[in-house]
């Protein structure tokens, strides 16, 4: 994020790409903050699931085995391709963080103290594909119907509703681009499904299976192997 920061474009000379939900909705204000009030209550809410759960240390490694893939994948085609701006508001992105690493180290330490979200202060820029606010906001609220009862039907409602609020918060903030969102939705819930789908079933004892799991989830084995099923 630091690298991608200070590779944006600039945004005097290449405006914001045509988009046909940002080309149609007027920024509204506050409304990443709304976004953000949506990712802390849904990780609030994971939280009380592995309180109460029995089961909490299998979440917690699922839960870190699945952000961790997925964010590396951010990682990687947030370096690939640098997009344009996507607001005309967001002047902070005219600064840059500086060529020496203890710049760059500094603002590293900058953006997790604040856990790179704008209501700690945390301001960043480049890192557009693909949306890490809409990949965490997935994954909680994937976690969080996965693992509750059925019976909770209330809870799951709230969730789901909860994630797609903020992905259209942060949309409707002009801090994302429609792609960057809808992406990143679609490889969270992949890596997702996919790893739960290893998970509930016995094909990752096989040998071909093994070695296809150890490419995406070089962990895997290490993390389901006292797993009961």
């Amino acid at each position: 994020m630091t690298v991608a920061h200070d590779r944006v474009p600039d945004m005097k000379k290449i405006p914001p790409l045509p988009d046909i939900f940002l080309d149609n909705i007027p920024t509204i204000p506050h409304a990443f903050e709304a976004a953000e009030a949506c990712a802390v209550t849904l990780t609030l809410s994971f939280f009380c699931l592995i309180l109460v759960h029995k089961h909490r240390f299998v979440i917690f490694r699922r839960y870190f085995s699945i952000i961790g893939t997925v964010f590396l994948l951010r990682a990687l085609t947030m370096m690939s391709t640098t997009l344009s701006v996507p607001g005309e508001h967001l002047n902070n992105c005219e600064i840059r963080v500086g060529d020496s690493w203890d710049e760059k180290l500094q603002h590293v330490i900058y953006i997790w103290r604040g856990a790179g979200m704008s209501i700690s202060g945390v301001r960043t820029c480049g890192d557009y594909m693909f949306s890490g606010h809409t990949a965490v906001l997935t994954v909680l609220n994937l976690f969080v119907c996965e693992y509750t009862s059925a019976r909770l039907k209330f809870i799951q409602t709230l969730s789901w509703s909860l994630n797609f609020f903020g992905a259209f918060f942060i949309l409707a903030a002009h801090e994302h681009y429609t792609i960057d969102v809808i992406v990143a939705f679609y490889i969270t819930s992949r890596t997702f499904a996919y790893y739960h789908v290893l998970a509930n079933s016995l094909a990752h004892k096989q040998r071909n299976s093994q070695e296809l799991t150890w490419s995406w989830f070089p962990l895997y084995s290490y993390f389901e192997e006292n797993v009961r099923r």
